[in-house]
């Protein structure tokens, strides 16, 4: 049994030791999920404490005891999530006229670099063989589509679609890879 499942399996007793272990194991990666929606540090406190309330409660319906990980830095985000949503249903009390208004430039930045992005993309979707071209622009269409209707307007099994992505996004990072484009770039942020 590895350390964690053995400290889960010990916390499902009761164990205030392996509680106190879970919390100093864990607690650096609920304070990074945090710091990632940008939270106060009161907030970010709140959503830790509610996470940890919660696998307290359901810490016994984990079906296996490493999943406890994977349960913490999910109901993290979503507790991120519900503090932000209280965050903006709160009413200002300040005199909000005092404030600074947001640099628009900013935005005006973001929006060239998603264009500029958009543009290098699409020109190496356009240099894709014809089947994967057309795999790609079904899968990332405006409207969202299931491989079933990808694979009927594709003419092609549904269980096709999955190996013909992974080997048309594969030809796209070497067609990126040549235009400058690497893995881990951020052509916008």
């Amino acid at each position: 049994m590895t350390g964690v499942a053995d400290l889960v399996q010990r916390a499902t007793t009761g164990d205030e030791r392996a509680w106190e272990a879970l919390v100093e194991e864990f607690g650096g990666l609920l304070r990074s999920i945090a710091a990632g929606y940008r939270l106060s540090a009161g907030d970010a406190e709140d959503a830790a404490q509610m996470t940890w309330l919660g696998l307290v409660q359901h810490v016994g319906t984990l079906r296996t005891p490493e999943a406890a990980v994977g349960w913490l830095a999910t109901t993290m985000r979503r507790n991120c999530l519900r503090m932000l949503r209280q965050r903006r249903r709160e009413l200002l009390r300040d005199d909000w006229t005092q404030w600074s208004l947001p640099d628009e430039s900013a935005a005006l930045d973001r929006d060239v670099l998603t264009a500029e992005r958009d543009r290098v993309l699409w020109a190496a979707v356009d240099r894709l063989p014809q089947r994967q071209r057309q795999l790609v622009q079904n899968l990332f269409a405006a409207h969202e589509q299931s491989y079933g209707e990808i694979a009927v307007a594709m003419s092609t099994a549904i269980g096709s679609i999955g190996p013909a992505r992974q080997r048309a996004l594969r030809q796209l990072e070497a067609l990126l890879g040549e235009a400058g484009v690497y893995r881990g770039d951020q052509l916008c942020a």
